[in-house]
Formats: C-alpha cells, sequence, structure tokens
C-alpha cells in the first residue's frame, strides 16, 4: 500500500505575525449577563470607532434637526423596527418642522405604513386649517386638535380596513364561516390593499411620539401615543443645562395607565398582568394590535388561519381567553402644547433662551436602567447641550447631536465598551432599537 507523507512546513515568523496581528483586536464577553458564555467582539481604535457607529446609526441633518436611527445585531430577524421622520412643510403661514419617532412591534408592516401615512395627512389637515387664518389665541387648541384627530383617525382607518374584509358577518357569526375562505382572504397578497396586508397592518403594532414647531418659533406641540419620551431642554439661571420630561410613558411602568385599565375592566383581574396588557403587550397605549380592540373571534381567526414569518401563535393564543371587553389597548394621544415665548419677550424684542428637544424611543432610556426619569433629562440635556455649547465657538463645526447622545449612552469615552457594544458576535440582540431626535430651538 502506497504511503503519502504531507509535508507541514512550519510557518515562518511574518507568517506567525500576521496570524497574531488578525486575532490581537479581538476579545471575549458575558454581556454582563454571568455564567460561562462567551460572545467575541473587535476592539476599535478612533478615528474607526467613529466610522463604525455612524455606519450603523446613519446620522441625518435636516435643518435644526438631527437624527440617528440604529440596531447593531446584523441578524435579519432582528431589524429595526423604529422608524423616525424628520420634514419642514411650506404651509399658509410660513414653514413648520415636523419630528416624529415611531417604534413598530409584532411586524414592519404598521410602523412602515403609519410612519409614512401620518406626516401627509397631518401636513394636508393642518394646511386646510391655516387657510381660515385662525387667531393667534386660537393656534395651541386648533393644533392640539388636529394632532389629536389625525392619530385617532389613521387607527381607525387600520381597523376598518381589516374588519371590512368581513363585511356581512357579526362577530358572534365569524365561526361559522367557511374555513378555507378566511384563509385565502387572510393570505392574499396579491395587491397593496389585499386581506394579508390589511391584517398585518392591523395586527402589528407602532408607537407614535410626535412634534410641530410654527413659523415663529413660539410654540411647540407634541403628541404621544405609546413609550416613546420628549425631552425639552435649557440653561437654568446659574447656565447649567437641565431637561423636563415633557409627555407621559403609556406602558406597564406608568401606574396611572395600569389604573386607567383596570378601572376600565374592574371586573377582570388579567386585564393587566405581568405589567402587560393582557399579560402580552408593554405599551398601554398604541396604533394598530386591533386583537387588543376587538372582540376575541377576529384573534381566533387570524392566528388560526393567518401564516406569515412575524406571527407566532403558540405564543399569543393563550393571551385570547382574556379577551372578554374590549377594547384593552387606547389610541387616544396625550397632546401638550408649550409656549416657547411669552407676550412680554416677544414685545421687548428679547431673544428666546436656547432650547433643545429630544425625542427618542424607548431603547434610549434602556440604555439608562436604574435611573429616574428625571435623571436621564438632565443627563440627556447636559451631554447634548455641552456638545451644542463646544461646537458654537468660532471655527468649530457642527455636530450631530442625536448622534454625540447616542455615543454617550453606549459608553461614551470607553473605547472598549462602545467596542462591544457596536461589534459583538451574537445572532440575537442584546439592545433594544434605538432613535434619537435632536432639535435646536432659537
Amino acid at each position: 500500500m502506497d504511503l503519502r507523507v504531507i509535508d507541514l512546513t512550519p510557518a515562518s515568523e511574518s507568517q506567525q505575525q500576521r496570524t497574531l496581528d488578525e486575532v490581537r483586536d479581538f476579545a471575549t464577553t458575558d454581556m454582563d449577563r454571568g455564567g460561562s458564555e462567551r460572545w467575541t467582539y473587535r476592539m476599535l481604535k478612533e478615528p474607526a470607532l467613529v466610522q463604525e457607529l455612524e455606519r450603523l446609526a446613519a446620522p441625518h441633518t435636516l435643518g435644526d434637526v438631527d437624527a440617528i436611527s440604529m440596531q447593531p445585531c446584523r441578524t435579519w430577524h432582528y431589524r429595526s423596527q423604529d422608524r423616525y421622520r424628520a420634514e419642514e412643510w411650506a404651509l399658509p403661514d410660513g414653514t413648520w418642522t415636523y419630528a416624529a419617532v415611531f417604534d413598530g412591534h409584532m411586524n414592519h408592516d404598521t410602523v412602515n405604513h403609519i410612519s409614512a401615512a401620518l406626516g401627509p395627512y397631518l401636513k394636508d389637515s393642518l394646511a386646510a386649517a391655516l387657510r381660515s387664518r385662525p387667531s393667534s389665541s386660537a393656534l395651541p387648541s386648533l393644533v392640539s386638535g388636529i394632532l389629536k384627530h389625525t392619530l385617532e383617525h389613521l387607527d381607525g382607518i387600520l381597523v376598518s380596513d381589516f374588519l371590512n374584509l368581513f363585511p356581512s358577518a357579526e362577530p358572534q357569526k365569524l365561526r361559522s364561516l367557511d374555513s378555507s375562505r378566511i384563509k385565502q382572504v387572510l393570505s392574499d397578497t396579491s395587491e397593496e390593499n389585499s386581506g394579508y396586508w390589511r391584517t398585518a397592518r392591523a395586527f402589528g403594532g407602532t408607537t407614535a411620539l410626535v412634534s410641530l414647531v410654527d413659523p415663529t418659533k413660539d410654540h411647540l406641540w407634541i403628541a404621544n401615543v405609546g413609550d416613546c419620551v420628549a425631552v425639552l431642554g435649557q440653561k437654568d439661571g446659574s447656565g447649567k443645562w437641565r431637561g423636563t420630561v415633557l409627555n407621559s410613558i403609556h406602558n406597564g411602568s406608568n401606574p396611572g395607565e395600569l389604573e386607567r385599565i383596570r378601572s376600565e375592566h374592574p371586573e377582570e383581574t388579567d386585564c393587566t398582568w405581568n405589567n402587560r396588557v393582557l399579560g402580552f403587550l408593554a405599551p398601554t397605549r398604541a396604533l394598530g394590535d386591533v386583537w387588543l380592540k376587538l372582540p376575541a373571534i377576529y384573534a381566533e381567526l387570524v392566528f388560526k388561519h393567518l401564516e406569515a414569518d412575524w406571527l407566532s401563535a403558540e405564543v399569543m393564543e393563550p393571551h385570547v381567553p382574556r379577551i372578554r371587553t374590549p377594547p384593552y389597548l387606547s389610541s387616544t394621544p396625550d397632546v401638550y402644547h408649550i409656549p416657547l415665548r411669552n407676550d412680554h419677550s416677544r414685545t421687548k424684542g428679547n431673544t428666546a433662551p436656547p432650547r433643545l428637544l429630544v425625542l427618542c424611543s424607548d431603547g434610549l432610556s434602556d440604555l439608562y436602567d436604574g435611573y429616574s426619569f428625571q435623571d436621564m433629562a438632565d443627563e440627556w440635556i447636559q451631554v447634548v447641550g455641552q456638545e451644542l455649547d463646544s461646537t458654537s465657538v468660532p471655527g468649530a463645526g457642527r455636530a450631530n447631536l442625536a448622534l454625540s447622545l447616542l455615543r454617550e449612552a453606549i459608553g461614551g469615552s470607553d473605547t472598549q465598551l462602545v467596542s462591544r457594544n457596536l461589534t459583538v458576535e451574537m445572532e440575537e440582540r442584546w439592545m433594544d432599537d434605538t432613535t434619537i431626535v435632536v432639535q435646536r430651538l432659537p
């Protein structure tokens, strides 16, 4: 029998050095979870660290608005469900600034639809109202009403589009419908408004945090459905930046929201469970999620007959028996009007002090676990305020304030921690989708 001898020539010193060079910038981490499991990440140095952060966060600037949105996990299933919009609108009385943050859940269909539809509908409604030349005293309540109507109207369309798939059936008679026909309707993807897409848009969900600033920069409006956060920042008498949380948080961490739901369903002890709506959904207000707003039969039909990669019937079906007196989820926004300049400063011609508005998804607040909302607000505003001050000197370039805040949130000057959060090789998500919009307000 012939024997073949394989000659394994020892690596040269240069080859050994190249091999060492390829791995020396890698390290392992337990991601602060404890236990024996470790994940690999790459240590990055400046400017490569900044470049990787910018690649993942895709910073954007429009006028006085800076924005980023990031999900560093590269697994397709965990791609970001956050969306944002920043636009300037030429309306009858001048240029308005619109900004919004949306945090989707269940699928991407609802958040894609709402984030695309809300701006145009709101703009058209606002333009129509402004053509009547409302008085300055009437403007705050007028715009607040338009914001409330817009969010409720868009949610109502999601509900009605879905219900119209079964136009002749009363809820109690739906169980007698032919199963094959139901499956055919729910699986139809032939056009944008066919059964599958209507169902996907209705059964997915999204939060919405919207801001409007009028052309005079005298008025700011905030409308919120869900658990995104709006913070207004300005300097106090000592020159230190301070933050104020502008909106109520609509999720299970807010005792008032849980009490509201329980008062609407006093005989149902499981209407909130584990600080979630029916034990399932963390936000207590959202657009979409119609299965939490309609009789249980609709959830039963969809979970039984719809096949979709975003729908886990095994996870959701156990919650359906708790649906007894819907709706459990609200789409009614809280709307706030914040005067940015008072009448005295306007008549005296005084320049309003600089202010900053931060809008963010709950991914940013998750990175500040253990902070109170007030401490969090102060921290965020101090970061972006100091960055604004440092770039206000002659010759300094303009910084993207949203990117500066993200950098601080994931590690700041700790390049090892930032590197870990950006490059760790995990198939599962290690941080929530994070979206930040920062607007300079004169």
